[in-house]
């Protein structure tokens, strides 16, 4: 790890593989994430590409779990590069661009461009050569003039001008002048695209002899297969420049052959000459008994717990069931409560009426709820006091005969013309409606009920009173003042 942030490539993945056995059993998701990243990086700077990919196809995954977004974009760089080493620049392309999104979440701005300058390039591999130039352009005019991210992407637009139909050599000449202002004399003698963008310039310009010496440079750096692929498909450029057709056709073939040589080099290493096949298989090879194991575990674990969960709905359903009743009255004993306060001075048997009930459910819900209480529980036990199922049966008495009186809501909506200078026989008049149900709620509605407890009381759901009362709001959205104020504020 140290040596990868120091910039030293590390080929030799005997130390890291210990870290990566280990923590395939041991340690979290992050030990795991970083020792799978940087297996694959080592098997990368030893050209095991096939392996690198696996290896990062299966750092992936546990990035986006950990939502470590960085840590994401850099996987998906390797990606889009070894695609690109296979000759696979649509693939690449995706890689580069779902880098781009993870370094953008992660608030990485420089790691982004560089995703840019990736995108840009497998664009170019693609000959999309006028999208990779807005890109680069986009780069090439923002941030340090001197950076390292200026002189590659000066190189790239170099590159892209160069390639395109109806090549652009004097603003490529331009962009080689800018990467010579800020790169080192042998930095750049060590460069192989800039060596052969260079080459291609002069030539243009008719210097054949210092195209022939960039030439000769770059043919000293060929080290790997790609290089040699890249050196002989832009020595085909220049010799198409000089009308040496003959050699420009062996350039080719020999750029040609490299890259089949390179591309079956890399399939011949998978099982099922598909990069994508094989990472499949491979996952599937490695997980096949550690997911058999795991499938045993869950199925043994939801079986447990389905037979816990059942005990428990078991043991609390009848709890739950009569404290979800005890709450709907508490709130229908509240909503009386308040009626009785607001009513105080209206007609007699209102008032007798609601009173009664009210002082009844109330002792009722204070012997309900003080039975938690141990001591309270014992000392009633023995005094013979009502026991908890008796409260409840209580509670249902008195409610259902409150549900049963035909002259409770008839009264109540005498109260309210009394109490709020005849708001009902207003609302009879302005709504004319035929259904006897909807002044019933109306009434409970503008005496202070709640929609729980005016569904207790007449028996309907709470969805269907919240879509009748949605209904009579907008009737009375469109009445005319004052009324349309005075009946939205009683509504509530």
């Amino acid at each position: 790890m140290a040596q990868d942030k120091c910039y030293i490539d590390v080929a030799e993945d005997s130390t890291v593989l210990v870290a990566y056995d280990y923590y395939q059993h041991h340690g979290g998701k992050r030990d795991r994430l970083l020792a799978t990243y940087y297996l694959g990086v080592i098997r990368q700077n030893a050209e095991a590409y096939i392996p690198a990919a696996w290896a990062f196809r299966e750092a992936e995954p546990l990035a986006e779990a950990l939502e470590d977004y960085r840590q994401l974009s850099l996987i998906d760089q390797h990606l889009s590069r070894l695609f690109a080493i296979n000759y696979d620049h649509v693939r690449a392309l995706e890689y580069a661009e779902k880098a781009l999104d993870a370094a953008e979440l992660a608030g990485e701005s420089l790691m982004a461009d560089y995703c840019r300058l990736d995108m840009a390039n497998q664009q170019m591999a693609q000959k999309e050569y006028s999208q990779a130039a807005d890109l680069l352009r986009g780069l090439h005019g923002k941030g340090n003039e001197n950076s390292d991210l200026y002189a590659r992407a000066s190189l790239a637009l170099a590159r892209t001008l160069i390639y395109q139909p109806g090549p652009d050599f004097q603003s490529a000449k331009g962009m080689l002048e800018e990467i010579q202002r800020i790169r080192k004399p042998e930095q750049l003698e060590t460069n192989l695209l800039y060596l052969m963008s260079l080459a291609m310039v002069y030539e243009n310009e008719g210097h054949q002899e210092q195209s022939d010496k960039c030439l000769e440079q770059a043919s000293s750096l060929l080290n790997i297969p790609i290089d040699s692929a890249v050196f002989y498909d832009s020595k085909r450029y220049i010799l198409e420049l000089r009308r040496d057709w003959d050699n420009a056709y062996r350039s080719l073939y020999q750029a040609v052959t490299i890259q089949d040589r390179i591309v079956s080099r890399l399939l011949d290493q998978s099982v099922t000459h598909s990069m994508e096949q094989y990472f499949a298989d491979k996952w599937e090879m490695e997980r096949t008994r550690s997911r058999s194991r795991l499938y045993l575990l869950g199925f043994l674990g939801m079986l447990l717990f389905g037979i816990i969960a059942g005990l428990l709905l078991l043991l609390r359903k009848k709890n739950k069931r009569l404290l979800e009743e005890m709450l709907t009255i508490q709130e229908v004993s509240d909503d009386l409560d308040q009626l009785r306060k607001e009513h105080a001075a209206s007609y007699e048997l209102v008032e007798r009426f609601i009173t009664d009930k009210v002082n009844s459910l109330q002792r009722l819900s204070e012997s309900y709820f003080t039975w938690e209480d141990a001591a309270v529980k014992k000392r009633e036990t023995q005094q013979g006091i009502l026991t908890r199922d008796d409260i409840i049966r209580q509670f249902r008495m008195q409610l259902g005969e409150l549900r049963r009186d035909q002259s409770f809501i008839p009264a109540l909506e005498q109260s309210l013309n009394y109490t709020d200078d005849g708001i009902m026989d207003k609302a009879r008049q302005l709504f004319k409606k035929d259904n006897e149900l909807d002044y019933s709620f109306l009434t409970l509605l503008f005496s202070g009920f709640s929609i729980k407890s005016i569904s207790y009381l007449l028996r309907m759901s709470e969805a269907s009173l919240r879509m009748r009362k949605t209904r009579i709001k907008q009737q009375i959205e469109t009445l005319q003042e004052p009324y349309r104020s005075r009946f939205l504020d009683k509504l509530g």
